[in-house]
């Protein structure tokens, strides 16, 4: 038995060391990069919820609304005398141009009409149109139809001094 050999356990060598710690380290990184798609995509989808809840409200607030003002009719396009707030407004028209924003002061709105606090970032925008009942798409002079097009568009703001985002447009059509 003078012969004999004896294997002694070996441990790892340098180079499968790093080879193991470039694996784990390849797929720690991919976790991370999947967690910050995963985030900006709930941020994303959070605000985009929101948004279309913004724009609801003032349709909301709208929706039992005649197009023309009952007691003007279609000979004002807009506020008539004595409307100072969206409280006071009673027609369709009267939100044409709102434009309630956060950083403001003025908005956003719900569906009473109050500022919901604590959305500085938020901003609501109104366009009513009055369109041809038969042909949506068609624009018509203001206070000519008895079918509005009302547009809310919401946008995020970071800062009172950043670029508006726009987050979504929400539309619908409104007929007397």
């Amino acid at each position: 038995m003078a012969g004999r050999r004896t294997n002694s356990p070996r441990g790892f060598t340098l180079v499968e060391t790093a080879l193991a710690i470039v694996i784990v380290a390849t797929g720690m990184l991919a976790m991370v990069a999947a967690n910050q798609a995963f985030v900006m995509q709930n941020d994303w989808g959070e605000r985009a919820a929101q948004a279309a809840r913004l724009g609801g409200e003032i349709r909301e607030c709208s929706l039992t609304m005649p197009i023309f003002d009952p007691v003007t009719a279609n000979s004002t396009w807009g506020p008539e005398a004595g409307e100072a707030s969206v409280a006071d407004w009673d027609d369709m028209d009267d939100f044409d141009g709102l434009d309630a924003a956060g950083w403001s002061g003025t908005g956003p709105i719900d569906a009473t009409g109050s500022v919901i606090p604590g959305m500085l970032q938020w901003r609501q925008v109104v366009q009513v149109e009055s369109v041809d009942p038969v042909d949506l798409g068609t624009v018509v002079g203001d206070g000519t139809s008895d079918a509005v097009r009302v547009s809310v568009d919401v946008f995020w703001q970071d800062s009172p001094s950043a670029a508006s985002e726009l987050v979504t447009t929400v539309t619908w059509v409104h007929v007397q």
